[in-house]
């Protein structure tokens, strides 16, 4: 909406307007002339004079309650024309005679603006009204054009929307999985002494559809083996000391390793990732993926350093619960 509608929408009359003027005052007027004419045509001159009650007052009401203060006016002079002056008494006073003849002139006046001036104030509240009225059904029917024009909008921005090809997904394949598996891999870190087979299995599971193991080796504890294994070989723990073995010499936190190397008379690789807890040194994890092939056992190795660093915080916990249970077992085996 523009600034010059604005201040067209929001201006009120002050007055009534040149039109409603003419059209009341020539109303007025012919009303007077007929009153006037009746009296000189049918009722005699000076008929109305000895009424109480002149007719023109009929119309100069009327005039100020339908037209306001300005039509009420200038009805009122014209009538006091088309009445003339009185005739004038045999030795009366000149001062006498014109208050005589200025007493009902005057009184159409002084009516004339009491009433045009109530009535004004009512026209103006009413002009006021349509005013706002009209700039209202402006807004509402730019409003509705501007509505219409946006509803074509969306149509034409659906049409080309449905016509548009859909676009081809690039979400990378492996990071659709790492997502669709955060909820395991984050209760595998936190996860207590209990429930850590369990966790490490749904993560593994989540990540991989080959066989994955966990092997948790301790000082003086011994080891033992979460996970799965290929299903030809039946001892998990075995299989997973000839790869410890074969691991003893081997530098660096992460391998591959072909069976063949490993003693076993198959195809296949294993992709080995090691962890040790930072809080202790007496516990290791090493998380074994089997693989068909080395190739395949090399691109899961990102997937592998994932799992192994949280089955390291899992193992670093378990760890730490452990060293706390042994003082209170000594406690309470000493107060015995």
């Amino acid at each position: 909406m523009s600034a010059t509608q604005l201040q067209s929408d929001t201006t009120h009359p002050s007055s009534p307007s040149r039109e409603t003027f003419q059209r009341g005052l020539i109303g007025s007027v012919v009303l007077l002339l007929i009153i006037a004419g009746t009296e000189a045509l049918f009722l005699g001159p000076g008929y109305f004079d000895r009424l109480t009650l002149h007719p023109f007052w009929i119309v100069i009401i009327i005039a100020a309650m339908q037209n306001g203060v300005a039509v009420g006016v200038a009805t009122s002079v014209i009538a006091a024309l088309l009445v003339g002056l009185p005739e004038r008494l045999v030795n009366e006073d000149a001062a006498v005679y014109a208050a005589r003849a200025a007493v009902q002139p005057l009184q159409w006046f002084v009516v004339a603006l009491i009433i045009g001036f109530y009535r004004q104030k009512e026209i103006e509240e009413v002009d006021g009204l349509r005013t706002d009225v009209a700039r209202l059904e402006g807004v509402s029917a730019r409003l509705a054009d501007e509505v219409e024009r946006m509803d074509i909008m969306v149509a034409d921005f659906e049409s080309e929307a449905a016509s548009r090809p859909a676009p081809e997904a690039d979400t990378n394949p492996k990071e659709q999985l790492f997502q669709r598996a955060l909820p395991q891999l984050a209760a595998l870190a936190g996860s207590q002494g209990s429930d850590l087979p369990h966790r490490f299995e749904d993560a593994a599971d989540a990540l991989f559809d080959a066989p994955v193991a966990l092997v948790v080796s301790a000082q003086g504890r011994g080891e033992f083996v979460i996970g799965t294994t290929p299903v030809d070989e039946t001892d998990a723990t075995a299989l997973a000391k000839l790869v410890s073995e074969h691991l003893k010499d081997q530098k660096g936190a992460s391998h591959t390793v072909l069976f063949k190397d490993l003693g076993i008379s198959k195809e296949g690789a294993v992709r080995i990732a090691r962890q040790r807890p930072k809080s202790q040194v007496d516990m290791a994890a090493m998380v074994i993926f089997y693989a068909l092939d080395r190739k395949s056992a090399d691109a899961a190795a990102a997937n592998i350093e994932i799992l192994s660093e949280l089955s390291r915080i899992a193992i670093d916990r378990l760890n730490r619960d452990l060293n706390a249970q042994e003082p209170r077992q000594t406690g309470a085996w000493d107060s015995e």
